[in-house]
């Protein structure tokens, strides 16, 4: 909920929260120490003469800070800003805190979020790799993904370009949808060429940051919030990565976590695998599909979703034309979506000039990707050369699920093709 309908004791723990934030010596490991030790953050505070004696490892000159009131004008500012931000709040002793991340020792005693905050209660899965994606990367990671989203599994990443970005359209097809992690204020999406996919997520999926409203994107932070990824997650899967890339940090806070680590082994000499196959060589284990996962975690999975997964039919496809197909509807009368949209699936809310995620009128079925469309693309990639999924999504008025069956059909007519990125253009030959 938002900072307004606070009620005394949650703005009490808010300000609790802040004044450990910005007390001298307490890092975040010794914030939430002190926050399960005393029951909460403001707990924590009122019994301040009692940390150094408590076993915490809190030196003396911390305690002496705190009651000095050095934290004061920091925390102020800090309050002032949250009280002027859109955005949700989420406190370390809210229900709602995920209980997966309350297990990591260094938890977040607060959490900004936009979006649908029941999602960090779902069996999610981490998936992560380069900014610099190949597009054999990114297509590897959309079958993933959409084979996991369309069982119940929420897909996780940062909202980075690259494999993150496909990572996030592909759980937004999904009834598991998708979650995003920013290394940045939660009013701040970076880079700004996602901005469009940052609307999608904040009115479809869910956004989370623990970072102060404001607080640019410095290099320094994504290391810091990747052990919020894997911390949400049940596992963390590694699409591509080379030999020292950053996206390994996440995979190892998941070995820390106690997590499980999946990586794609991808092609023997490629140098944007060489860290998957790292991990894989460290123990990892090897991915191939979407059921390799949901195997490993079937344990874990909650009854319900063990079901769903066992009911529904398998959705990787051979090929884009068949999962095209596979996701409108098709022919398949067992097919996992009715009508367009996943089984279960809420009619949600769209932000203004977004495509409209509704079903289609009573006693009408949506038209089949090869009966709709085709010209209307054609002739507006022609106008704009090359043009992004969502881009285009907006200009037609179509939800993003549905679009890309019909680029998958125009894909093999060879009238469009697809670029890295998840960008398309006209074929010319």
């Amino acid at each position: 909920m938002g900072f307004e309908n606070f009620d005394a004791a949650q703005k009490s723990e808010l300000w609790a929260a802040l004044a450990l934030q910005h007390t001298a010596g307490l890092g975040v490991n010794k914030r939430k120490k002190l926050a399960d030790f005393f029951g909460s953050a403001y707990l924590a505070v009122q019994a301040a003469k009692q940390w150094t004696s408590a076993g915490l490892n809190i030196n003396s000159a911390s305690a002496d800070y705190f009651l000095r009131g050095g934290w004061r004008e920091q925390a102020g500012l800090c309050w002032k800003l949250i009280k002027k931000c859109p955005a949700n709040l989420l406190l370390y002793t809210d229900a709602q805190y995920p209980p997966l991340l309350k297990e990591i020792h260094d938890a977040p005693l607060l959490l900004f979020y936009f979006g649908e905050l029941a999602l960090l209660q779902n069996i999610s899965v981490a998936v992560v790799g380069a900014r610099k994606s190949t597009s054999e990367g990114v297509a590897v990671a959309v079958n993933i993904v959409r084979g996991l989203t369309h069982a119940g599994v929420t897909a996780i990443s940062g909202l980075a370009a690259g494999i993150d970005r496909a990572v996030h359209l592909a759980g937004l097809e999904g009834i598991g949808s998708s979650i995003a992690v920013l290394g940045s204020g939660i009013d701040r999406p970076y880079p700004e060429a996602n901005r469009g996919l940052y609307e999608l997520m904040r009115h479809q999926g869910l956004i989370i940051s623990e970072f102060m409203p404001g607080t640019a994107p410095f290099s320094g932070n994504f290391p810091v919030r990747n052990r919020i990824i894997s911390g949400l997650a049940r596992a963390v899967l590694v699409v591509e990565a080379s030999a020292r890339s950053g996206t390994l940090i996440t995979a190892r806070h998941a070995t820390e976590q106690n997590r499980d680590v999946f990586a794609v082994p991808g092609p023997s000499l490629a140098s944007t695998s060489a860290g998957c196959r790292e991990l894989i060589r460290r123990g990892a284990k090897p991915v191939f599909s979407a059921e390799d996962i949901l195997l490993e975690l079937s344990p874990m999975l909650k009854p319900e979703l063990a079901t769903k997964c066992a009911d529904k039919p398998r959705v990787e496809a051979r090929d884009e034309h068949t999962a095209a197909l596979a996701r409108s509807g098709g022919n398949n009368k067992k097919s996992v979506f009715r009508n367009g949209l996943p089984d279960g699936l809420k009619k949600i809310k769209t932000p203004v000039g977004e495509p409209s995620v509704g079903s289609a009128p009573p006693g009408k079925k949506h038209p089949l990707p090869e009966e709709n469309g085709h010209t209307d693309i054609v002739k507006l990639l022609e106008q704009k050369n090359n043009c992004h999924i969502e881009e285009l999504a907006i200009q037609l008025n179509m939800p993003i699920a549905r679009l890309s069956g019909v680029l998958a059909v125009l894909e093999v007519k060879g009238l469009v093709k697809r670029l890295p990125g998840m960008f398309y253009s006209v074929r010319t030959q």
